[in-house]
């Protein structure tokens, strides 16, 4: 069995963002034995987004005065990369229309240099959290573009990471010639996650990414996603098995299943709207995403893991960085151990 691997978002965004958080979120994940440390990115976020769509922190941690901040990632990750020695980093997801690809494509060699080899790509086409803050509006992309502009700067981006001399003629960018180093440390390039829930993002992983890391799939959903991408990577005469499936997962653990409960249905119903599938019930974000005592957590892991899952990234929820350390614990101490 491939090698099962947890990591831990920080609070790059959130209602508990802020330099100092997040570099000790990072350490103690480094510390405690997880495998990555995540960040997310937005460029434009909307004060009602910080209240709504909240992935790092929790409901209960919001204050009427906070503002919207928002860390950009790829300069947060250089930040950690000088703050933490060996624990993978990743963004999850870049959202890659709103980037200009060849100088997404030169910030991420550079950064995959100053992580030693440790970081992880992932892109996306933007969510609709994106389309509530405006994102695309501000950058004049059109919404409707956004799989196609994906598409094709995934390409430019590999263009430029392993050709010496770069050039590209697509729909929307055309260049010669360009000599753009360094090239990235990892070979040939860092790993390409795509992010996505769709069919159609199952299927550009198979086309074009190293990685698959979804949010609000339940095992099952899953299992089928990872079919799609298997028989779509054989179509385009890839080795699917080579493929990192990943999760993304709002998760709360206690040794007591009402505290985790508690810690997590405030802000499942807080952001039941924002996320790119309404969330009609709760049962809907219990069934996709991982809530509970101990044994809840490692049975819902179990569950994952059968259906394909070898990368979790954890949306830990919690009202005070001590208490998101204290939840880290658990997992290193009870989930961890178990896939070593």
């Amino acid at each position: 069995m491939a090698q099962i691997e947890f990591g831990v978002r920080v609070p790059n965004s959130g209602p508990l963002s802020g330099v100092d958080n997040i570099v000790r979120a990072a350490q103690a994940a480094e510390d405690l034995g997880f495998d990555s440390v995540w960040v997310h990115d937005h460029v434009v976020w909307s004060t009602e987004m910080h209240r709504h769509h909240i992935s790092s922190g929790s409901a209960e941690a919001l204050a009427s005065d906070q503002t919207a901040d928002f860390y950009e990632s790829l300069m947060t990750l250089g930040y950690l990369a000088a703050k933490t020695e060996r624990i993978k980093l990743g963004v999850a997801c870049l959202v890659m229309p709103t980037r200009n690809p060849i100088y997404a494509a030169k910030q991420t060699a550079t950064l995959d240099h100053l992580t030693n080899g440790r970081l992880i790509v992932g892109v996306g086409l933007g969510s609709k959290a994106t389309e509530s803050s405006n994102e695309f509006e501000v950058f004049g992309v059109p919404f409707s573009a956004r799989a196609a502009l994906t598409d094709e700067y995934i390409e430019i981006m590999k263009t430029i990471w392993t050709q010496p001399l770069a050039s590209h003629d697509g729909a929307t960018i055309t260049f010669k010639d360009a000599e753009i180093f360094p090239k990235p440390l990892q070979h040939p390039h860092p790993p390409i996650w795509v992010g996505g829930w769709t069919d159609k993002a199952a299927e550009r992983t198979a086309r074009l990414g190293d990685g698959w890391i979804p949010g609000w799939l339940s095992p099952v959903e899953m299992a089928r996603g990872r079919e799609i991408l298997l028989r779509t990577a054989a179509e385009h005469g890839r080795d699917g098995e080579q493929i990192v499936v990943a999760v993304e997962k709002l998760a709360t653990i206690a040794l007591d299943r009402d505290v985790a409960m508690e810690r997590a249905l405030p802000t499942v119903r807080t952001s039941s709207k924002t996320y790119e599938r309404d969330v009609d019930d709760m049962q809907f974000a219990l069934d996709r995403h991982i809530f509970g005592n101990v044994e809840d957590v490692k049975r819902r892991v179990g569950e994952f893991v059968d259906a394909g899952v070898t990368h979790f990234e954890l949306k830990l929820l919690y009202s005070s960085i001590d208490e998101l350390l204290s939840q880290m614990e658990l997992w290193s101490e009870h989930i961890i151990p178990a896939y070593r």
